[in-house]
């Protein structure tokens, strides 16, 4: 980010379920900055260091912008047919009213280990017992759930600068509602939509610069189908240290897309705010969709740095229990004016 003018705050707003809260400055413990990168949108940065870009109301059509027989035409090896993505369908126009801020890159490591330093909080990894996901270099392979698999232990090398995993939708929820009350602004996951419409910025396509997935490599950390050309799941892909797709690239490594967003192909995977509806496209409002009222699983966009080209797609959409907690799963915050 272009280095800009600081504004020195005097007093810092905590959210409260009913109203806001003064704080006293001495609480603020880093100054915010903005500034306006090449295309003129604003960034600014808060106290953790979070960029945020501000994204002005719009519409598009929200969903698959193929026909479904010829997306499985375009990945022979998925092993899918045109009834597993459904709920792509149908395409709808979605128009978002009211601006708000996205992060540019996702929640990394660092961030997070700020808010865990600062609240003593334990991720529901290290909470239940269970632990997460991590990578066993015996086996070569991804395995979980372990005891000894959080966020801060995934069984490859990791810095500040890599996008957290192993976290839950809790721990999420958990993140956004701290940060709420230390930035004085009200944080949140963004919606499917509003996911949808950043990661677009714009285009029609599969991914939102390009129709072939070989050219995934290119712009995003994932299964290169050029090297591997066979689908497998995840618990069974082979992982080699050396291989240059293998684990979470630190945030921002890949080139942003034209909105001005990292690693939205790719990477982790990203919590949204949603329930998951397999049919709620076709009752969809067309004003700020929020998903359904209720549910049991909610939606993750954006696949992984494991994730076959197929599930990187723009429209594609996954699912997750809350409790989830993944190798390949992470989240990116959105803010509110």
């Amino acid at each position: 980010m272009k280095s800009g003018y600081p504004i020195a705050l005097s007093l810092s707003l905590a959210w409260g379920v009913a109203s806001f809260t003064l704080v006293d400055a001495a609480d603020v413990p880093e100054v915010h900055y903005q500034s306006w990168d090449q295309n003129h949108r604003l960034v600014v940065r808060d106290s953790i260091g979070i960029d945020l870009i501000r994204i002005e109301p719009g519409e598009y059509l929200m969903g698959g912008s193929e026909p479904a027989e010829k997306v499985v035409q375009a990945f022979p090896g998925a092993e899918m047919n045109a009834e597993d993505f459904a709920d792509e369908y149908p395409r709808h126009r979605v128009r978002l009213t009211r601006p708000f801020f996205l992060g540019k890159f996702e929640v990394t490591v660092g961030q997070f280990r700020k808010f865990v330093d600062e609240t003593r909080y334990k991720t529901e990894a290290e909470e239940d017992g269970t632990g997460g996901w991590g990578y066993n270099p015996e086996t070569a392979k991804s395995e979980g759930r372990r005891p000894y698999f959080n966020w801060r232990s995934t069984g490859y090398p990791q810095t500040d600068q890599y996008p957290v995993v192993n976290v839950t939708y809790n721990d999420a929820l958990a993140f956004v509602g701290w940060l709420s009350t230390r930035e004085g602004k009200r944080y949140r996951l963004p919606t499917e939509a509003e996911w949808e419409y950043a990661n677009r910025a714009g285009s029609e396509s599969l991914y939102s610069n390009s129709d072939d997935p070989r050219e995934v490599p290119s712009f995003a950390r994932a299964i290169d189908v050029l090297r591997q050309p066979e689908f497998h799941h995840v618990q069974e892909l082979t992982i080699r240290p050396n291989d240059p797709s293998a684990f979470p690239a630190p945030v921002g490594s890949y080139a942003a897309n034209a909105l001005g967003f990292h690693d939205m192909h790719g990477n982790v995977w990203e919590w949204v705010a949603d329930w998951y509806g397999a049919k709620y496209y076709s009752e969809s409002p067309m004003d700020d969709p929020q998903g359904p009222a209720s549910g049991e699983v909610r939606v993750r966009r954006g696949g992984g740095w494991n994730s076959f080209p197929f599930y990187l797609r723009s429209s594609f959409r996954n699912i997750n229990t809350p409790g989830s907690r993944c190798l390949n799963l992470g989240f990116r915050v959105a803010r509110e004016l």
